[in-house]
């Protein structure tokens, strides 16, 4: 945390192109009274982390999106993780599986891969844009007595979600929770906003902290997103000789319930599965709103 007494001089929201920060980012455009009234004006700039491996919904909402601001809206990468993963690096070409794929260890046990792939290809990116931008220069101190805001879309009902920041020049800040919007406030706010839109969920194409819900809503708008999903998920286990298989100890999965995809997400839709909401303890609220 800054010391007391340092003054905020630069103000960013983490864009994930889902519900709550879209909404979040037009609400903030409009200048929205509410938001005004609890300290919230216009960010100097909007960040969306690029990991290369988004639905192509969610770079179609983007781009419209784009057009709707009345301030910056920058995209970052660190690096593609469609194409790491399918070599088993890291953004660092270590040999990592940085995705928290569900797996079936060899004693028969269940087990989850060490998540770091929000770090990897969205919190170090997107800080390191801000901090740039902030007036931060690499390898220094921030400037003394000054810090950066990062607005964050975490809603009401993921509360569990608000993380302080583990940067000393940045502090964390929710503005949805201060204003008290709830994830389906967005949505309702959205829909009579723009009726004939459809407000995506965000999350990367081969994400295993997708929620069921979430599946199926890929499974039945963007099916060749699915479909590529599915068969990454047959290629996790295809054969030893892939390079994750060479990492890993245990068979990877997509689906926590340690089946096929494609399986998986015909029992969702026949209402034979029930929802665990993994999502909710996702790392910092910088994926999936």
């Amino acid at each position: 945390m800054p010391d007391q007494g340092s003054v905020a001089t630069y103000r960013a929201l983490s864009l994930g192109a889902g519900v709550q920060s879209s909404v979040l980012a037009l609400l903030l455009s409009r200048g929205d009274q509410r938001l005004v009234d609890a300290g919230y004006e216009k960010p100097d700039i909007a960040v969306f982390a690029d990991t290369g491996w988004e639905p192509d919904y969610v770079y179609q909402h983007l781009d419209w999106l784009e057009t709707q601001l009345d301030f910056e809206l920058i995209r970052v990468s660190d690096g593609n993780l469609k194409e790491n993963l399918r070599r088993a690096k890291t953004v660092s070409g270590h040999d990592f599986v940085d995705v928290p794929m569900f797996v079936t260890n060899p004693d028969g046990g269940a087990g989850i891969l060490r998540r770091q792939c929000t770090n990897h290809y969205k919190i170090r990116p997107i800080h390191r844009a801000v901090r740039e931008r902030a007036g931060g220069k690499r390898g220094r101190p921030f400037p003394k007595n000054t810090h950066a805001e990062m607005w964050l879309g975490i809603s009401t009902d993921e509360i569990l979600r608000m993380k302080p920041s583990r940067e000393p020049w940045t502090v964390h800040k929710w503005p949805l929770i201060d204003i008290g919007m709830s994830r389906q406030d967005c949505l309702d706010w959205f829909e009579s906003e723009y009726p004939d839109r459809h407000l995506p969920r965000s999350a990367c194409v081969i994400c295993p902290y997708r929620s069921d819900a979430h599946w199926r809503e890929m499974w039945e708008m963007e099916p060749d997103s699915f479909d590529e999903a599915v068969k990454f998920d047959r290629w996790l286990r295809k054969s030893t000789r892939n390079p994750v298989r060479q990492v890993l100890a245990g068979r990877p999965y997509l689906h926590r319930t340690r089946q096929p995809l494609e399986s998986a997400v015909t029992a969702i839709a026949a209402g034979t599965l029930e929802d665990d909401g993994l999502f909710e303890d996702e790392c910092e609220g910088h994926c999936g709103v």
